[in-house]
């Protein structure tokens, strides 16, 4: 007992300074220090008679089990729900202001992190152990896309923009990501690609897309030259039929295709070497791309070789057709490609044969071009990438870091791979798609988003689907031989580059409508023509027009307010003092070309447009058109009705009279 009564003394005081250091260490807890120093700054803001309520001491706990969330942040960020404390240090400064309640939502469920944390290093998730350390700045708006669905989530413009890239860089022809549509072609139809593009081109395409084209989302597949030969001779072999042309030298045969491509108005859709449209390809050096029987056949009927092409069929007689392809690849040839080079690389190829083709077949499989590009002889046969579920929470230990030097967070991971995706690895598949930073990041946001939270059906926002019915019978054949959905919409459905025609038809007057299908201007000086001149039929032009009148209507609307369809002296004068002293209209507006450049010109706008229209429109301008920049002065009927008088008065330009 002797030998033992020491170590029974020493055992016993050890014992006792630990049970006397426990409270001693809960007295230092690194929470409490902050939510003294808080009522210290609360005391401070109270001298100021600013409206700051001081802390009761104690660990502060929101608890979402709906969410499997518990977070315990609001115990240092006690100023995060006050807003008079919008410029306090951190970590008492107010929250921003945003759409949902922190005392409800709590902060983990945006931010991540270990919300069950008491310390700083342990709350914001930045342990060896632990997954889902909080999110910089620049990528948080990946929380908003765990519940909210679609491409157009309010106030969240990098996730957008990240989720569009998604969609038209491809992504989904090789990944299939929760939330995206299933693959779809994106890039052009190579059904017939050997009758399309020149050998020379194909080859240099393969090599490097963007040295053709800076703005494409073709990626570099960074293939060696026997690759890329061995592409190209595949792609080679896939025929039309298309009539082999002679193309016309003849100077006026130029000319007068230059004439037609400049009336057709190419360069509203087609930017030329960097100048002009982007909705379809840049035609800068198309000369050196593309063939001219397979020019001439596009001409014609572009559906014929592309089904789901955007391009509007021209109404060109032959001759016009065989003019604007002479001109075009005189005027926009590529002087890199010449005849004896593509001579040189046609010898160099592979010789078509069954093994070059079946070796070409299997190299456009492995690749996945078909993921974004439809080829018959390959269907059925498309190799995917990893599949992207959840990868907005992928554990850290599961990334191959390789010998890359960044931060071990998922972010990290993957803008690296974004951005060098064979970084990590030489024998990876992923291409090189050339993005910016700005864009990696873009993309790093919408793949955070995918994460493998599992968020309860109310708290989930989706786009409302809105089913829609496409015109049908002539008229719909007319929309889609013109693709005039491409750049218009209707009831929803189409593009935004045009005015909106869902009440067309009481809003433009048909004798306007069929000379502007004749032969269309601009309706704003500072702008270019941008609409086609697409060469309607007058039976075309009738058909369309009475189907605007017969139901692209707004029935609230009515067609004339002024009997005999014309105002009176007394109600034009009055309406003219309200436009320049009273409301201004012409900061924006011009008339007789005096004027602001914001709004139309309004002369000869009552031969234009419906009086009704015009006065239904000054009544409450966001009705008719949601988006419009043009004021609601609450103008009353009497007011409305004048101003109406007066444009509608005025005359109509010398020049289109």
């Amino acid at each position: 007992m002797r030998r033992i009564a020491p170590v029974f003394s020493i055992a016993s005081i050890l014992l006792f300074a630990v049970y006397a250091a426990a409270p001693l260490r809960e007295f230092f807890r690194e929470w409490k220090g902050y939510q003294k120093r808080y009522n210290q700054l609360a005391q401070e803001k109270l001298r100021q008679n600013i409206p700051v309520s001081l802390a009761s001491f104690g660990i502060r706990q929101i608890w979402r089990p709906e969410m499997d969330t518990v977070d315990r942040c609001e115990t240092c960020h006690l100023g995060i729900e006050n807003a008079a404390l919008r410029d306090a240090p951190e970590p008492y400064r107010a929250h921003p202001v945003m759409p949902h309640k922190i005392g409800e939502m709590g902060c983990t469920v945006c931010h991540r992190g270990q919300g069950a944390a008491t310390t700083v290093q342990g709350a914001h998730g930045r342990l060896r152990w632990w997954d889902d350390p909080m999110l910089p700045s620049q990528y948080l708006q990946a929380s908003c896309g765990q519940c909210h669905i679609g491409n157009d989530v309010p106030e969240a413009l990098v996730l957008n923009a990240g989720r569009n890239l998604i969609q038209k860089a491809g992504c989904t022809g090789c990944h299939k990501i929760p939330g995206f549509a299933p693959r779809q072609p994106i890039g052009p139809d190579l059904n017939g690609i050997g009758s399309k593009v020149r050998p020379l081109w194909l080859f240099r395409w393969l090599k490097n897309p963007k040295d053709y084209l800076e703005r494409t989302y073709m990626p570099d597949f960074q293939l060696p030259d026997d690759q890329a030969g061995l592409l190209t001779t595949f792609l080679l072999a896939q025929k039309l039929s298309v009539p082999e042309v002679t193309l016309s030298t003849d100077q006026a045969v130029v000319d007068l295709g230059q004439l037609r491509y400049r009336e057709a108005r190419c360069i509203s859709c087609h930017a030329q070497n960097g100048r002009g449209g982007t909705f379809g390809p840049d035609l800068g050096k198309v000369g050196g791309k593309v063939r001219p029987a397979w020019l001439q056949s596009w001409l014609r009927d572009p559906r014929a070789l592309f089904p789901q092409s955007r391009m509007p069929q021209f109404s060109f007689p032959e001759k016009d057709i065989q003019a604007i392809s002479a001109y075009i690849a005189s005027e926009f040839a590529d002087p890199s490609i010449d005849q004896k080079q593509e001579d040189e690389l046609v010898r160099s190829l592979p010789p078509l044969s069954r093994d070059s083709l079946a070796a070409g077949k299997n190299l456009f499989q492995r690749l996945g071009c078909g993921g974004c590009h439809a080829l018959k002889e390959t269907e059925g046969t498309l190799e995917f990438g990893p599949d992207l579920a959840g990868i907005g929470s992928k554990d850290i230990d599961r990334l191959d870091f390789g010998s890359v030097r960044t931060e071990r967070n998922l972010w990290s991971w993957l803008f690296t791979k974004i951005q060098t995706p064979r970084a990590f690895a030489k024998n990876l598949k992923m291409p090189d798609f050339h993005f910016t930073a700005e864009e990696s990041r873009e993309v790093v946001v919408a793949l955070l988003s995918v994460s493998g939270r599992k968020i309860p059906p109310q708290y989930l926002v989706a786009q409302p689907d809105r089913p829609v019915s496409p015109p049908q019978g002539e008229f719909g054949r007319i929309l889609k031989k013109y693709e005039c959905l491409s750049c218009h919409a209707i009831n929803g459905a189409g593009g935004t580059l045009a005015p909106d025609l869902s009440i067309i038809g009481s809003q433009d007057r048909p004798e306007w409508i069929a000379g502007y299908f004749r032969v269309p201007y601009s309706l704003r000086p500072i702008l270019t023509e941008r609409m086609p001149l697409l060469g309607m039929s007058e039976p075309e032009i009738h058909t369309a027009i009475g189907y605007f009148q017969a139901v692209l209507l707004n029935d609230s609307v009515p067609r004339e307010i002024f009997p005999q369809g014309r105002p009176d002296a007394e109600e034009i004068a009055r309406g003219k003092q309200l436009y320049y002293e009273r409301f201004g209209c012409q900061s924006c507006h011009q008339v007789s070309s005096t004027g602001g450049y914001v709004g139309p010109p309004l002369d000869g706008v009552g031969g234009r447009l419906f009086s009704g229209y015009i006065f239904t429109y000054l009544k409450n301008p966001q009705k008719i058109k949601p988006a419009v920049l043009e004021p609601n002065y609450g103008l009353d009927d009497t007011e409305a009705r004048a101003l109406t008088a007066y444009v509608v008065s005025l005359p109509a330009p010398k020049e289109r009279r």
